[in-house]
C-alpha cells in the first residue's frame, strides 16, 4: 500500500508541479489585486474632486452618461462607490447588434467623463489590465477553455496527491498507543537546516505540505469547482446541491423598452426589501446592478446579513427587464448544505472573507504551495 501511494504521490505530483507553482505564485499576489491595481494604474484609478465642495454623481447618473456616450447598454455596475476612485462600468450591445471594441469603461465619479475604454484583461489596453490579466492567467493560463480545463484537471489530480502525501508522512512500523505514535510523527513537521541541502529539501517538501494540508484540500476542490464543471456539478448534485450560479430563467419576458437604470435600481431595492421582510434578513446596503439582456432579466445585488463575513454582497433578486416582475431570488449560500459548503470553499479560495488577516494567509499559502512543489521536483531530479 505504501509503495502504491508513493508512486501516486510522486508521479501525479510531478505531473501537476508546474501548474501548482504557477497558480501558487500568482495566487500569492491576487489577494491584494485591488491595492496593486490602484498603484500600477494610478492615472486611471485615482479621481480627485475638482473643488473641495464637489460631490460625486450617483451610480444612476454615471450609468446614464455612459450609455449616452458609448451607444451601448450597461451590463454590470457596482452600486457601492469608493471615495477617490474612478468607477468601472461594464457595457455591451444587445443581441444581434455590432459589438463594441471595448467592454469596460472607467468613469470619473465627479464629472461622468470616461477616463479610458478597455477590453477586460487585454494587456494591449494598458497597465489598468495588468491585475485582471493576472486573474485570468491564474484561473485559465490566459488560454481560454483549454487552459481552464488543464488547470481544472490539475486541481482534480491534486486531491489524491494531497491524501497520499498525508498518509506517507505518518510514521512507519510503529506500535504503541496514540500519544507515542503522535510523538513519533513530530519530526515530520520540522525542517532540519543543519543536515545539508538534501535533508533540507526533503523536510521542506514534507513539512510544508503538512502545515497547509487541510487548506490544500480546500483549494484543490474549489479549483475543481471553478474550472471543471463536468466533475464538480455531478458531485454537488449527488449531495443535494441545487446550484449557486444558475442563470436566471425568464420563460415569458415582457415586450417593450427596457427599464431605465433608475427604475431598475428602485424596483430591485423594493423587491429586495420585500424578500427581507418575508425571510427575516437585514439589508446592509446596495452592491451592484446586472443587466442580462440574453435572459431579459435584471439582477439587483445587495449586502445583507445572509452574506456572513464576506466582503462583497451576493444576495440577489432577479426581475423582468421590462415589466419589473420578480422571477427569482438567490441566497448567497444557496438553499442546501451542499450549496453552502460550495460557496464557503470558493470564498476561502478567493480570500473574500475575514478581511486582511485571511488575505495575508492566502498569500502565504500560495508561496508555500509553490515552495513545496519546487522542493518535490528538486528531490526527484536529485534521485534521478
Amino acid at each position: 500500500m505504501r509503495a502504491a501511494l508513493l508512486l501516486i504521490h510522486r508521479w501525479a505530483g510531478l505531473t501537476i508541479a508546474l501548474a501548482l507553482v504557477v497558480t501558487g505564485l500568482t495566487g500569492a499576489i491576487l489577494p491584494f489585486q485591488r491595492e496593486l491595481g490602484y498603484l500600477i494604474a494610478a492615472d486611471v484609478w485615482h479621481a480627485e474632486p475638482p473643488r473641495p465642495d464637489a460631490r460625486p454623481l450617483s451610480g444612476i447618473e454615471l450609468m446614464q452618461k455612459v450609455e449616452r456616450e458609448t451607444g451601448g447598454t450597461v451590463s454590470y455596475m457596482s452600486l457601492h462607490l469608493e471615495q477617490g476612485l474612478t468607477q468601472p462600468i461594464f457595457v455591451r450591445t444587445g443581441p444581434g447588434e455590432r459589438p463594441l471594441p471595448y467592454d469596460e469603461v472607467f468613469v470619473d465619479p465627479y464629472t461622468g467623463d470616461i477616463r479610458t475604454k478597455v477590453r477586460l484583461a487585454d494587456l494591449r489596453d494598458g497597465a489598468v489590465n495588468v491585475m485582471p490579466f493576472l486573474v485570468r492567467f491564474h484561473y485559465t493560463l490566459a488560454a481560454g477553455p483549454w487552459g481552464r480545463f488543464v488547470l481544472g484537471l490539475a486541481a482534480l489530480i491534486w486531491v489524491p496527491v494531497c491524501l497520499a502525501g498525508f498518509v506517507l508522512s505518518l510514521p512507519r512500523g510503529r506500535k504503541g498507543n496514540l500519544p507515542e505514535r503522535l510523538r513519533a510523527w513530530v519530526p515530520a513537521w520540522k525542517i532540519r537546516r543543519e543536515l545539508g541541502s538534501r535533508i533540507f529539501t526533503y523536510d521542506l517538501h514534507r513539512a510544508t505540505g503538512l502545515w497547509i494540508w487541510p487548506m490544500m484540500l480546500v483549494f484543490a476542490w474549489s479549483a475543481v469547482a471553478f474550472n471543471l464543471d463536468s466533475v464538480h456539478q455531478p458531485v454537488q448534485r449527488f449531495f443535494g446541491a441545487q446550484g449557486l450560479y444558475t442563470p436566471p430563467e425568464n420563460p415569458s419576458p415582457a415586450q417593450g423598452e427596457r427599464l431605465s437604470p433608475q427604475a431598475a435600481v428602485d424596483i430591485g431595492a423594493r423587491l429586495m426589501a420585500q424578500e427581507a421582510g418575508r425571510q427575516g434578513f437585514a439589508i446592509r446596503g446596495p452592491e451592484a446592478i446586472s443587466f442580462n439582456s440574453f435572459s431579459h432579466a435584471i439582477g439587483y445585488y445587495a449586502r445583507t446579513s445572509l452574506d456572513g463575513p464576506t466582503e462583497r454582497g451576493s444576495t440577489v433578486v432577479w426581475f423582468d427587464e421590462v415589466s419589473g416582475r420578480q422571477i427569482g431570488f438567490r441566497r448567497p449560500f444557496g438553499n442546501t448544505g451542499a450549496d453552502a459548503l460550495d460557496k464557503t470553499v470558493r470564498l476561502l479560495h478567493t480570500g473574500d472573507v475575514f478581511g486582511w488577516p485571511y488575505r495575508i494567509f492566502v498569500s502565504l499559502f500560495g508561496l508555500l504551495t509553490a515552495a513545496s512543489s519546487i522542493a518535490g521536483v528538486a528531490m526527484w531530479i536529485r534521485r534521478r
